[in-house]
């Protein structure tokens, strides 16, 4: 039982702490853009900026609307950003789309304008970032092997770690890239193995892209190009841009050396969950959630046209290592096989001309796709297990061929194209417990890296599907630990 002295004696203190609060300096990165995220940023930011207004940083908050400056540093009276979110019925955010500011948050927005609208916002890559403590492993959203077979990097919380990977399997972590993406959601190695790209961002946030030096395992360059996450990185054949997705349903194309966005690719409806180069490196493929695949024209950026006929949902992609080719995996089980091409020999009927092959409907979403390297057999990463098919493919049936499109008014048969190849099914890996998110061919065929939901990286045997290694990404450490 509290007496009442003490409990006034508490309050007594309580008062006494929230008043020495509101003297305390505000933070711009720590206090208020939180409180912009959660409240303005839906209406008021680069795709959709309202009255011209983009509030995601503090150089565009500053900047203000199409109506001038709404901030005014050091008087509050003058800041319409204070005046607008202020009184019995405030004009923003507007009735419906959201609640109002409570007297805490206005008052945390006047004493940040009171104390001058100072700007402590940290350089991309300049943050100092803990290093990460495991009790269990992380959930792996990507891997990758380089081009050598003697490296496999793993995303982990805030990192991706790099591990050296023996002939007979054996593993020893050779580095831990630390940065201050907390979702990393791609990694990648260029085609020299110079360099290892990472992509991820905090969701609503930022997102961000890495370029990390393959042989020292420091970082190059950072580069933050957007308020959301980024996802699908991949490097040019040249190694000089790599190509983004992001949830802002922007594709991007960056240059490395200046972190200057060259291709701003803006034709999807969706978020763009994986990007691809031909291999001359003219044009990128582009995939995601709206269910297309799109071609563009790397240096102009004009949008070709879609790959393929929107069916389901793009949810990864991987390209034949020596054909114009291309797998995606789609959230409703199926992968496909697509020539990478224009589709305008679709006709009204809609046929989808770039259709090489199909494979056996799975139960679940296929979360990942890889091609082995000599672009015969695809691995598709699903619910509980990676499935590997056959991926030369077999002339179609003359059975199963559809009867020709009834006769136009031209007076000529509009062509029909084959139904697609069937893969065969060569090898199940079942070991996994979860959602299979990441997948990736050693280089000299020899093995089959796959990770997810569990956390567990295994490396198979690529011919007999036999586990070679099933090890934790991350060093461990507590109870929860497996020694």
């Amino acid at each position: 039982m509290i007496r009442k002295t003490t409990l006034i004696a508490l309050m007594f203190v309580a008062g006494t702490v929230r008043a020495a609060d509101t003297s305390a300096p505000v933070s711009f990165t720590k206090d208020l853009r939180p409180l912009l995220n959660a409240s303005c940023n839906a209406c008021h930011k680069p795709d959709k900026s309202k009255f011209d207004l983009d509030m995601t940083t503090y150089a565009s908050l500053m900047k203000g609307s199409k109506k001038g400056a709404i901030v005014v540093p050091g008087e509050p009276a003058k800041s319409k950003l204070l005046e607008v979110c202020s009184g019995d019925e405030p004009e923003m955010p507007p009735q419906g789309e959201g609640k109002p500011l409570t007297k805490d948050e206005r008052s945390l927005i006047e004493r940040w304008i009171k104390q001058g609208a100072k700007d402590d916002t940290i350089a991309p890559g300049m943050a100092k970032i803990a290093t990460p403590v495991y009790t269990v492993p992380p959930v792996v959203t990507s891997i990758a092997w380089s081009p050598d077979g003697k490296q496999l990097a793993v995303s982990g919380y805030h990192e991706v770690v790099v591990h050296d990977v023996g002939t007979s399997g054996e593993t020893k972590i050779a580095g831990r890239l630390i940065g201050e993406c907390p979702r990393i959601e791609s990694v990648a190695f260029s085609k020299d193995g110079s360099l290892i790209g990472v992509a991820g961002g905090a969701p609503g946030e930022f997102g961000q892209v890495q370029i990390w030096d393959a042989k020292t395992l420091k970082v190059k360059k950072v580069f933050q190009p957007a308020t959301d996450s980024l996802y699908g990185i991949s490097f040019s054949p040249d190694g000089k841009t790599v190509g983004v997705g992001g949830a802002d349903k922007v594709a991007r194309r960056i240059d490395i050396e200046t972190g200057k966005v060259l291709t701003d690719f803006r034709a999807h409806a969706d978020w763009v969950l994986a990007t691809t180069f031909t291999l001359d490196g003219k044009q990128m493929v582009t995939g995601g959630r709206d269910k297309a695949m799109k071609l563009v024209d790397v240096e102009t950026g004009r949008f070709i046209d879609d790959i393929n006929n929107p069916v389901e949902q793009v949810l990864c992609v991987a390209r034949h290592p020596k054909e114009e080719q291309i797998v995606y995996g789609g959230d409703l089980g199926v992968a496909r096989i697509y020539k990478i091409s224009d589709n305008q020999g679709r006709t009204a009927g809609r046929n989808d001309t770039n259709l090489l092959m199909q494979f056996d409907r799975l139960p679940a979403a296929i979360s990942a796709v890889a091609f082995n390297p000599d672009g015969t057999q695809v691995a598709l990463g699903t619910l509980d297990r990676v499935h590997v098919y056959d991926a030369k493919g077999k002339p179609a049936d003359p059975a199963m061929k559809k009867p020709a499109a009834a006769r136009p008014a031209t007076g000529r048969r509009a062509p029909r194209p084959p139904p697609p190849s069937q893969g065969k099914e060569l090898l199940t890996l079942d070991e996994f417990s979860g959602p299979v998110y990441a997948v990736a061919w050693k280089p000299d065929g020899s093995a089959i890296a796959a990770a997810g939901f569990d956390g567990t990286v295994r490396l198979f045997d690529a011919k007999t599907g036999d586990l070679i290694k099933g090890f934790s990404p991350v060093p461990l450490s507590g109870s929860s630990a497996k020694p």
